[in-house]
């Protein structure tokens, strides 16, 4: 039985944000569009708060989802407490629950037109705009797993632990002709152990074109 066709468990996340991860072809097709006229962080952010579902799909790069899905935008994780401590405010949380419980990722998106990766005397180095989101995921990520009993008893994130990060950038085109990049982003991800995974806004529509991985 579907989860949309019996009673909402009390014990998951708020049911104001799960979702049902099914997008339309519309839909598909205006983000592909937006990503191929290389459009700004605005524009697709704008996109994507009327189109959580196709957000929600993140979780086909992981192991979790199939047993629930809950996309949280823009949620303010800590408060704004003076002038000099300014709340933090991710681009948008992303939570799926598999056999073995629960897992939370912090999203953070760039445009679509930008690059992953400069190159300068034949080395390869992440671009500034990387750089930064990579560091504000850092932020995120060390917030959260500090104040896991706040996420879980004021925004009511049952079964948050300690979170993920994917950084949505760029496209695929960039690496195709540069087996150096293709091997920094393969090894970013090894790394990081994917805690932090770089992912492509190609990645992301590839993730709406397919069913949910099986929970391992």
């Amino acid at each position: 039985m579907k989860l949309s066709d019996r009673k909402y468990p009390s014990d998951f996340p708020p049911e104001e944000f799960h979702i049902i991860p099914q997008a339309n072809k519309n839909s598909l097709e205006e983000l592909r569009d937006l990503v191929e006229k290389a459009s700004g962080e605005k524009a697709i952010d704008t996109f994507l708060k009327s189109n959580i579902n196709v957000l929600a799909k993140c979780m086909n790069f992981t192991q979790y989802g199939h047993h629930g899905t809950w996309v949280i935008p823009q949620q303010e994780i800590r408060p704004h407490l003076t002038s000099s401590q300014k709340g933090l405010k991710p681009d948008y949380l992303v939570g799926g629950k598999g056999s073995d419980g629960y897992r939370w990722f912090v999203v953070e998106l760039k445009a679509s037109n930008e690059n992953i990766f400069v190159e300068k005397n034949g080395n390869v180095y992440f671009s500034s705009i990387v750089n930064k989101g990579i560091c504000q995921l850092l932020s995120y990520i060390d917030y959260c797993s500090s104040a896991q009993a706040y996420m879980r008893d004021s925004l009511k994130l049952n079964g948050f632990r300690e979170p993920e990060g994917f950084l949505v950038v760029g496209r695929e085109s960039e690496l195709e002709n540069s087996s150096k990049k293709q091997d920094m982003k393969a090894a970013w991800n090894r790394i990081t152990s994917n805690r932090i995974q770089i992912r492509t806004y190609d990645a992301l529509l590839r993730s709406n074109s397919t069913s949910w991985a099986e929970d391992s």
